[in-house]
């Protein structure tokens, strides 16, 4: 003879045992911060934008998901070369010339009066130094020679 099925035992044991199997994740705390921009680009497509920056802390886990916080670690790109711009207005004009005199005496001193700028600019000529040799043709560039 058989026994009958008790099905509030089944019942039981499947709401204690099988629950944890479908519970729900908690957030038990969040925090609306603004995050920066990081841009991407290709062709005719440009993407910006930034997700869920958590705050700045260590890896933080929780089962088979791993986030890791912080802060956008872009590397400083060098100011852009323009030849016989040593001030960096955008253009070449008379300004330039005690900022090109500076930086051709004294690269220390033009770097921190102009700590945006490359001294390298100076290099009019060309030849990838910035040197008495640039004098001339930084001269044409003034003149439109």
């Amino acid at each position: 003879m058989t026994k009958p099925i008790n099905k509030f035992g089944i019942a039981l044991f499947v709401a204690f045992v099988c629950s944890p199997a479908f519970a729900q994740v908690e957030i038990d705390w969040y925090k609306i911060a603004g995050g920066g921009v990081m841009g991407s680009s290709g062709g005719a497509v440009e993407l910006d934008g930034t997700i869920g920056q958590h705050d700045a802390s260590p890896v933080m886990t929780g089962g088979a998901i791993e986030l890791v916080g912080g802060f956008w670690v872009v590397a400083a790109l060098p100011p852009p070369m323009t030849p016989g711009d040593m001030n960096c207005d955008g253009t070449v004009n008379n300004f330039d010339i005690d900022p090109f005199v500076l930086g051709l005496t004294d690269p220390d001193a033009y770097a921190l009066a102009f700590p945006t700028c490359n001294v390298e600019n100076g290099d009019v000529n060309g030849d990838g130094v910035f040197n008495n040799f640039d004098i001339d043709p930084f001269v044409a560039l003034l003149t439109g020679g």
